[in-house]
């Protein structure tokens, strides 16, 4: 029988990119980070945001920059958005908030390029941590905001049906259900937690 390894075992076991590609290695510790947050690994998640910003703030991005890659700030990105999962994990919604909220400031700021620089629209984790704090209609004014963004974002659509259902508007939640419905591949509904 094979072994079954979840989702952050297995980036735990991915191998360390060495140090030639600083990008390269900061993304590594922010999957990590990602990976030992989701198993409420809390201070192993915080070292990896530490590592995060300490190769932001000593390498040469040059070559990056000179392509127009703004890696400094997809960086600052991810140890943002790390820290808001290290926080929601926490049970700190508050701080989450927080951290999700500079983490939008900072992607919306980045230039427009398809594909874009950071892999998902922050605002649905934004979101989410809005409505686990009982902020219902902040979460679907974010939500709606994440899907002009992203339309048909399976992930912020499901946010944006549990904040009308948090608000009791049943109409709402049945049509954002069957748009959800269309967009969403997976067996099991999204986690919250994890968007």
């Amino acid at each position: 029988a094979h072994a079954q390894f979840s989702p952050p075992d297995v980036v735990l076991g991915l191998d360390d990119p060495g140090d030639d590609f600083p990008f390269v290695k900061a993304m590594w510790h922010y999957a990590r980070g990602v990976a030992y947050a989701a198993n409420g690994d809390l201070d192993a998640a915080r070292a990896e945001a530490t590592r995060i910003s300490e190769i932001n703030q000593s390498a040469d991005f040059e070559m990056l920059l000179a392509w127009f890659v703004p890696a400094p700030d997809i960086l600052r990105i991810a140890r943002h958005v790390l820290e808001g999962r290290i926080a929601q994990a926490d049970g700190n919604l508050e701080q989450a908030i927080q951290e999700f909220e500079v983490a939008v400031e900072i992607q919306d700021s980045l230039p427009y390029t398809e594909p874009e620089y950071w892999y998902y629209p922050v605002r649905q984790s934004l979101g989410a941590a809005l409505l686990a704090s009982g902020r219902a209609a902040d979460a679907e004014e974010v939500f709606r905001e994440s899907l002009i963004e992203a339309p048909n974002n399976a992930w912020a659509l499901y946010g944006l049906m549990q904040a009308y259902q948090a608000q009791g508007d049943e109409v709402a939640r049945a049509e954002t259900e069957k748009l959800f419905t269309r967009a969403w591949a997976g067996r099991e509904p999204p986690d919250l937690a994890r968007l």
